[in-house]
């Protein structure tokens, strides 16, 4: 519900709000008069694209969410902590990217929107309020990456020094020259709460140096625009160095020579970077470059030129003569960075840090095992899942910054099991359905400019988030609402299924992921029709939970006609072939993928044993490789299928052998051995251990919507164990302790939820 405080905002923009945007930033400013400090003051406020907000000199957050011009998300703060009695100044910084990203949808115009309520006081963005666009920030800079917006390179001898403060002087400030438009005008039709609480941007991160170099800047360092590639060019080798103290004291350098200073934060951290500089002359350029990965003998990151994803991450801020202090716009995740002084004619203190920008999860699931590579294996998926989840669950905070719908089914897992938050998953849901082309497909994520990632498999991996929605809160709000899109994406796949064998084709207008290996996909694949198998059991099933039971009837129907189709590519030897080719032969292939979704599913339970024994075992127990071997990804479903079906041990044991690397880093990985300066070092999709040990020690696995039922089944691996699964119910405590020969247990349930142990 719009507050009635925004509806007599207007949107704001210095200039056309429409005209030069391509990386465009703009500063706003508005004075007003408090006699005291009332007991409730609140702003609402969006911008589009993006936003800082500051009160008094004061940083106060950033926003908003993600979302849809068409019911753009606003934010609502408590903003008394940071306003005084007599004059007050609200300012805030906002930019707009001019074009679309992997999170951004551009309608080509920018604009703030904006209502203070501070008692009977109401300030609203208007004609009246002072705006400036911010020409000291270059507009002709390359992109991070090719998914995300752009460097930030700033001359602050141009910047209004103190232009967030009561004392600033913004008489020479315009007044917004395009027309105001109301609240929802044209493309913000509507508007909407975020529906996610605000970001955390209360934690500062400090790194600490662990390599120095100097050398001669590039001919042209100074006009570049990629100060990232420039950097790389000059060399990026360090020498080791000892420890020092914040600020860091730069040495003076010639002109057209740099220092350069390599920072270790120790693990993946997210956020904005903060640069801190007194004593400049001014002129000095300050580049700072951002990186998962380094060589640990030359201590060079690793920079990979022919990146698909074209890594750029860097910025640069020429000083001001005295003391600059600037924090840049866009939040970045990395674990090592760069800082090249450049020009610097005397010595200079310089300070570096990070303010945090995650989605603010409260810990209240923990994992402590006697083993402590377990231990080290839960933390950096639980550290990996903090730092991949932002205003939407996001692959990587590196390099993309995407609400890949696969990953985030994944992540909602991590998730419920150390936060009972449904909260990021609901939000993702209807940003995915907000999206969609109109065959009924929607984008794998969302919202976004890529047009080529629609992929038929993620949209029914949506359509299965309907179900874990429901599952973790016991809730069918959310199928309700979104019924209509699951309906169309079944509509596509009742198009696309060919009439003699019965299973939906290969469809080249699109991405057919399935998973990051050499997978069947052409003609009718198994394991995209597996999934609409699965998608369309569950749809059922929450038809029966809305108690519109015969609604179901057809799906339950479709699904035992496509069941029966399926069967008949089931091999005399036991094995569930890949599918047919594109001329209607059955393919010789019998890969891990389709055999765990015929396990899961429960395509044909007399062949199960054969599937294990011939694919899943062998790929656990590493006795045999085959064509095609699940992801870091796509190993969740085989490793849950396994646990479930009493090889716990075995599942621990291998994530102990593939996850041991990650913990040592800090965060899991894009694929089991990433392409260096290319793939991610901290991608969450991967983070899936962090249940999968809690499930299997623990022994604690939900079997009825809302967690009313568990079963409790520990496997007893080391010496002790000590596991808290939160619950909308509760938390759930097991424990247990090896005492001789025996084992002491303990379960500790929250009222509403009982257990049964495994028979």
């Amino acid at each position: 519900m719009v507050p009635d405080a925004l509806k007599k905002a207007r949107w704001i923009w210095q200039g056309l709000a429409n005209t030069d945007l391509h990386n465009s930033y703009t500063l706003f400013r508005k004075s007003f008069t408090l006699d005291a400090i009332p007991g409730k003051a609140r702003v609402f406020v969006t911008a589009d694209q993006s936003y800082r907000l500051y009160l008094n000199g004061r940083y106060v957050c950033g926003g908003p969410a993600r979302g849809f011009q068409s019911h753009w998300p606003f934010d609502e703060i408590d903003i008394r902590p940071w306003l005084k009695k007599g004059k007050n100044i609200i300012a805030v910084r906002a930019h707009h990217p001019g074009c679309g990203t992997f999170s951004y949808i551009s309608e080509d115009t920018a604009g703030l929107l904006l209502a203070l309520q501070a008692g009977k006081t109401l300030v609203v963005t208007d004609e009246t309020w002072k705006a400036r666009r911010q020409t000291e920030v270059r507009k002709d800079v390359v992109p991070l990456a090719a998914q995300m917006s752009y460097q930030e390179q700033i001359d602050l001898r141009e910047e209004p020094a103190g232009w967030t403060g009561a004392s600033y002087d913004d008489s020479a400030w315009k007044h917004p020259k395009d027309q105001p438009r109301v609240w929802n005008a044209m493309p913000w039709y509507s508007l909407e709460t975020r529906g996610i609480p605000l970001l955390r941007e209360d934690e500062s991160f400090k790194g600490r140096l662990v390599g120095i170099a100097a050398g001669r800047s590039a001919k042209d360092a100074a006009s570049t625009r990629d100060v990232y590639l420039t950097r790389h060019e000059e060399g990026f080798a360090h020498k080791t160095t000892g420890p020092a103290r914040w600020p860091l004291t730069i040495e003076a350098s010639a002109k057209g020579r740099w220092r350069s200073y390599l920072v270790d934060f120790s693990r993946t951290v997210v956020g904005c970077p903060i640069l801190t500089v007194k004593g400049a002359s001014g002129g000095e350029i300050v580049d700072l470059t951002f990186h998962e990965v380094v060589d640990p003998e030359t201590l060079a990151p690793y920079v990979d030129t022919n990146s698909w994803s074209e890594v750029a991450m860097g910025n640069r801020a020429i000083l001001r003569e005295g003391n600059n202090e600037h924090s840049f716009f866009h939040p970045l995740g990395f674990r090592y960075a760069v800082i090249t002084v450049r020009d610097a004619a005397k010595p200079l203190k310089l300070d570096f840090s990070i303010r945090s920008m995650a989605y603010p999860f409260t810990r209240e699931g923990s994992f402590q095992s006697s083993d402590q590579t377990l231990n080290a294996i839960w933390e950096a998926c639980a550290w990996t899942q903090e730092c991949c989840s932002l205003d939407g669950y996001v692959d990587t905070p590196w390099r993309e910054q995407a609400q890949w719908w696969g990953d985030a089914r994944v992540q909602a897992w991590n998730t419920f099991h150390f936060c009972n938050d449904a909260r990021l998953l609901r939000r993702g849901i209807h940003c995915i359905a907000s999206q969609t082309v109109p065959n009924g497909l929607t984008y794998a994520h969302a919202p976004t400019k890529a047009h080529s990632c629609i992929l038929p498999d993620f949209c029914l991996t949506w359509v299965l988030t309907l179900w874990d929605h429901y599952w973790q809160t016991g809730s069918t709000e959310a199928f309700e609402t979104h019924e209509a899109t699951a309906l169309g994406i079944l509509d596509y796949f009742r198009d696309m299924t060919d009439a003699k064998t019965g299973l939906a084709r290969f469809d080249n207008r699109y991405w057919l992921f399935l998973d990051w290996t050499t997978l069947h996909r052409e003609g009718c694949p198994s394991v995209l029709n597996l999934w609409l198998l699965e998608a369309l059991d569950k749809l059922a099933l929450l038809y029966a939970a809305s108690g519109r039971k015969a609604e179901a009837k057809p799906f339950e129907a479709w699904s035992k006609r496509l069941r029966a189709s399926l069967q008949k590519l089931i091999s005399k030897e036991g094995l569930l072939s890949d599918g047919y080719d594109e001329k209607g032969k059955v393919v010789a292939k019998y890969s891990i993928h389709s055999q765990t979704l015929a396990l899961i599913t429960g395509l044909s339970p007399k062949h199960e044993k054969v599937m294990l024994e011939k694919r899943l075992l062998p790929y656990l127990r590493g006795e045999e490789a085959f064509e095609a071997m699940p992801s870091s990804y796509w190993a969740t479903y085989v490793l849950s299928e396994l646990a479930k079906r009493g090889h716990g041990a075995e599942v621990a044991a291998f994530i102990k052998k593939h996850w041991a690397k990650m913990a040592e880093h800090g965060t899991t990985w894009e694929t089991f051995e990433p392409a260096l300066g290319n793939e991610s070092f901290s991608h969450a999709w991967s983070a899936h251990p962090l249940f999968h040990l809690m499930q299997i020690l623990g022994g604690i696995r939900q079997t009825a919507p809302g967690w009313k039922r568990v079963t409790h089944d520990p496997c007893f691996i080391g010496d002790s164990l000590e596991c808290t699964v939160p619950t909308p119910l509760g938390p759930i405590r097991s424990s247990w302790k090896r005492a001789g020969n025996e084992y002491e247990v303990h379960l500790k349930l929250p009222k509403g939820i009982t257990a049964a142990p495994v028979r």
